[in-house]
């Protein structure tokens, strides 16, 4: 047996056969063009785009059918690529130019974007430099008429492993015999990451040289909750795994059951439980997990897959849908969040070559995203007419100066559209700036959150996706949980709310913790509530208290995981099974 370590992408435990694949490979044919034949390849090209927009409509609708709206938008980015007059064109170059057949052309063309994406220094657009290749691939195999996928007809509880894998490839997938993925690329961001985790498909990526490691047919175990994957494991191993997988899936079962009951500590303190969301339609997952609202709406969405910055009407009426949609409970909205990671089309020649140390959220809004940063709070004062429980969060918040001149653009807006009453602000603090400011900025600020990851990040100057520095990139580290603990004790001074809006909350045992340092609001992905919401009804906060504070005076995250794990071990979640 040996035991490989990589990263969780979606959860869950898999048993199973390996199936190695090594790629769909496309064998382009290669050939020059007499000079009357260009049209005609051009004509080609033409049709295999029309032929690959109709089958990814197919697909779209599939996918909206079978597994959701947000999935199926996935395809839509997809076929915006296909309309792009940018790609088109690249392509027709050469053919013309270089008078080479079509499918090389493609090659060419799609071989330069993803190519140029993934040397980005930043995740959103090495994520979409697959989705380039996809496209590429579907439109090679109109040309080529190459046949379907490897795929659709796999053995019984097989465990897929790729470098990596296309969204095609992951819906060829056989899905009735697929039991688990692994791969040695990919990311939390990608669109596999969110079609498996929407197909309730174990996965787990960062192996390098995995299909080097494994062949077809070797028996694996695969951990989604911890990224480790055992090959050729011995009888007791397995016996021991499916202990823990029927763990899992008892406790899944648990507690979703118990979702409808308030989330109150055994000794009556009360933790209020909300949704983040990046879509209108995942609003109503709030009423379906009984949670009190929306904590944290991220609403790049309306620019990162389009050439023109989102209008007035456009944005107001995606905030009206998602205040219709939660009915009376509290929204958070946040103001775009863009540099870093997250840069539209439109606003391309702004972004800079290291994007995560330059301008982000809201500086760039300020600055280079001026138009765009009014547009967004006319429309949000607009929305605010139809809830009285809507908030505007800043991102990304430095300190007082542009959190001041946020407040004062804001209002300048108001004047314009005669609007009196101005909806609660706040600041998401993300950065050491924002903590050794937080007195300042709450003197300001109506409420503020916590925005766990962009903290940890640059806190420990490590990058979240280095797995070289893994044990060290932790929200538990204490001097993260110094940074929070002292934001808390600000905040409380000056009687504003504070709550955790980044995905530290969704762990049960960090969520017990972040409460035993004196948050009362939690904001996470809406599937995530149901273990939270069950770990704190069986906790006292008196024994969560003490917790945060050995993990205050704690030297390394490692000794801190080590309280988390004795918390987890003396409230085993099966044991507080409802009579």
């Amino acid at each position: 047996m040996s035991l490989l370590k990589g990263r969780p992408i979606s959860p869950g435990y898999a048993v199973g056969q390996a199936f190695v694949y090594g790629a769909d490979t496309i064998d382009i044919p290669r050939y020059r063009l007499p000079p009357d034949k260009v049209e005609a390849e051009c004509r080609r090209f033409y049709n295999a785009i029309s032929q690959a927009k109709k089958e990814l409509e197919r697909v779209k609708a599939y996918v909206h059918a079978e597994v959701g709206e947000e999935e199926a938008e996935i395809f839509s980015a997809h076929i915006a690529l296909l309309n792009d007059p940018k790609y088109i064109t690249r392509v027709e170059e050469y053919v013309r130019s270089q008078q080479i057949n079509v499918e090389q052309a493609v090659e060419k063309t799609i071989t330069e974007l993803a190519e140029m994406l993934a040397r980005m220094d930043n995740d959103y657009l090495r994520e979409r430099e697959q989705d380039i290749r996809d496209i590429g691939k579907r439109i090679l195999r109109y040309l080529i008429r190459h046949p379907g996928f490897p795929m659709s007809n796999l053995p019984p509880q097989s465990i897929v492993i790729a470098r990596e894998l296309l969204p095609s490839d992951l819906l060829g997938i056989d899905r009735e015999h697929t039991v688990g993925i692994v791969t040695e690329q990919g990311g939390e961001a990608s669109h596999v990451a969110i079609l498996g985790r929407s197909l309730g498909i174990p996965l787990v990526t960062g192996i390098k040289g995995l299909t080097q490691r494994i062949k077809t047919g070797t028996r694996l175990l695969v951990d989604g909750q911890t990224g480790e994957v055992w090959i050729d494991p011995t009888p007791q191993e397995i016996e021991g795994f499916m202990q823990h997988k029927q763990y899992y899936d008892h406790v899944s079962l648990l507690t979703v059951a118990e979702e409808s009951r308030e989330c109150i500590t055994q000794d009556g303190v009360r933790i209020h439980l909300l949704a983040n969301i990046g879509r209108p339609h995942e609003a109503a997952q709030v009423e379906r997990h009984q949670l009190e609202g929306v904590g944290l709406f991220r609403t790049e969405y309306m620019c990162l897959d389009e050439m023109t910055p989102p209008s007035f009407d456009r944005q107001f009426e995606v905030y009206k849908q998602t205040i219709q949609i939660l009915g009376p409970r509290p929204i958070v909205i946040r103001t775009f969040d863009l540099g870093g990671d997250k840069q539209p089309a439109f606003l391309s020649h702004h972004f800079e070559l290291n994007p995560n140390l330059g301008m982000r959220g809201l500086r760039f809004s300020l600055s280079a995203a001026i138009d765009l940063f009014r547009t967004q709070l006319r429309a949000l004062l607009q929305a605010a007419s139809l809830s009285p429980l809507l908030k505007i969060i800043f991102p990304m918040v430095m300190g007082v100066a542009d959190f001041k001149q946020a407040l004062n653009i804001l209002n300048e807006e108001a004047k314009v559209m005669k609007i009196e009453k101005i909806p609660p602000v706040g600041a998401l603090v993300e950065t050491p700036a924002a903590v050794f400011t937080i007195e300042g900025i709450l003197n300001l600020a109506d409420f503020v959150s916590l925005g766990t990851n962009d903290l940890t990040q640059f806190i420990l100057a490590a990058d979240r996706n280095a797995l070289e520095v893994i044990e060290d990139y932790s929200v538990l580290h204490p001097a993260v949980l110094r940074a929070i603990r002292q934001v808390i004790e600000v905040a409380d001074r000056k009687t504003r709310p504070v709550s955790v809006c980044g995905e530290a909350a969704a762990d049960p045992w960090t969520a017990c913790l972040l409460v035993g340092l004196g948050i009362r609001e939690l904001s996470m992905s809406p599937v995530s509530s149901s273990r939270v919401r069950h770990a704190l009804r069986h906790v006292s906060y008196r024994e969560l208290e003490r917790l945060a504070q050995e993990a205050l005076a704690s030297e390394s995250a490692q000794d801190v995981h080590k309280l988390i794990a004795g918390l987890a071990a003396r409230h085993p979640l099966e044991e507080h099974e409802e009579k």
